[in-house]
């Protein structure tokens, strides 16, 4: 455990968290890290946020980084719930990227009294269905490479499946790579163990509940990622009422990482507009 951190017991396990900052007339920005990665994926934007007035709050998903591995069912929104109880965080702008930014929504559309924003990076999100058949095709576009990713996983040749995972999704990242590529390795066990067969169903996916969001809302993306992900993306703008969206150039799906500067100037924007 670092000076900073500490573990909040929720059901059937603890989840690792820091929080930095002490602003206390403003809403907590929980940071939510993409699913093959962990909190430190956060850690510039972990620096900067404080400096600007902003009380910050990071944490492991179950079963990655320092928190524990889900031993039955969960709910990664309820986990949440209770680590921002545990805190005594009442109001919050979760920022999340990628599945971080699928835990964001379920967290919205579960608890929206202690939401007062929200930021979704590059999300993915439960229940997502395709508009079109060229829509579905963009999302096969780079199969081939995930073949490959899904060859060398086979073999258990995890650091050849990393290179192929960042060379999909992290072509931007430059010198970051290499930092990237480290967490990446301390958390592939999320693929050879797959904790998403532990998560509870919902009884109606998110995909079919955007439009129940509330909360200003603040797509960003990148105009590197995934072709099928970018058509997400903007679905997921259409679907949630009076969101907006910032395409950033030059950015990969790991977008604060690749194109810091330009993400850091777009989230301290939308947080400066916020009460």
């Amino acid at each position: 455990m670092t000076p900073a951190g500490a573990y909040a017991q929720v059901g059937g396990g603890k989840l690792y968290y820091e929080v930095a900052g002490d602003a206390k007339d403003r809403a907590v920005v929980v940071l939510m890290h993409a699913g093959f990665l962990d909190r430190r994926m956060w850690d510039e934007q972990f620096e900067l946020l404080p400096k600007r007035g902003y009380r910050a709050l990071r944490y492991d998903l179950r079963g990655s980084g320092l928190s524990d591995r889900p031993a039955g069912p969960y709910d990664d929104e309820r986990d949440l719930k209770e680590l921002l109880d545990h805190a005594g965080v009442k109001s919050v702008i979760p920022v999340g990227i990628s599945n971080g930014g699928s835990v964001a929504i379920d967290f919205a559309l579960t608890y929206p009294e202690r939401v007062s924003g929200l930021v979704l990076v590059a999300p993915t999100v439960d229940g997502y269905e395709y508009g079109s058949p060229q829509e579905e095709q963009m999302d096969h576009a780079r199969d081939r490479e995930w073949e490959r990713w899904e060859e060398a996983m086979k073999r258990g040749k995890v650091e050849e499946a990393i290179d192929v995972h960042l060379a999909i999704m992290g072509q931007s990242l430059g010198k970051a790579k290499p930092r990237v590529a480290s967490i990446a390795r301390d958390n592939y066990h999320v693929f050879t163990t797959p904790f998403a067969e532990l998560r509870r169903p919902k009884a109606q996916p998110a995909f079919k509940r955007l439009g129940e969001i509330r909360a200003p809302t603040l797509l960003i993306w990148g105009d590197s990622d995934v072709p099928g992900q970018i058509t997400l993306a903007e679905r997921v703008h259409q679907k949630i009422p009076r969101s907006s969206r910032i395409l950033v150039r030059g950015a990969d799906h790991l977008v604060n990482i690749s194109q810091p500067g330009a993400f850091n100037e777009a989230l301290l924007s939308f947080l400066g507009s916020r009460p």
